[in-house]
């Protein structure tokens, strides 16, 4: 079993598609800019938007991170 922390990105254009992502992943959409599924363990931010800084912190906090 995988356990690692995966940060999904998703871009504008990959939005409108059903994406390969568990429901222990977090998912964040890059416009606008927000935090849609915090997973297991619980990312750092509630849901909703996000600034710069935090999308940073959860790019390091992530274990893989993947952009669609």
């Amino acid at each position: 079993m995988d356990l690692r922390t995966v940060l999904h990105l998703v871009r504008p254009g990959a939005a409108g598609r059903a994406l390969p992502v568990a429901e222990r992943d977090w998912v964040v959409y890059l416009q606008p800019m927000q935090l849609v599924q915090t997973g297991a363990p619980p990312a750092p931010f509630p849901p909703g938007p996000l600034d710069h800084d935090q999308l940073v912190a959860l790019i390091f906090a992530a274990d893989l991170v993947v952009t669609w």
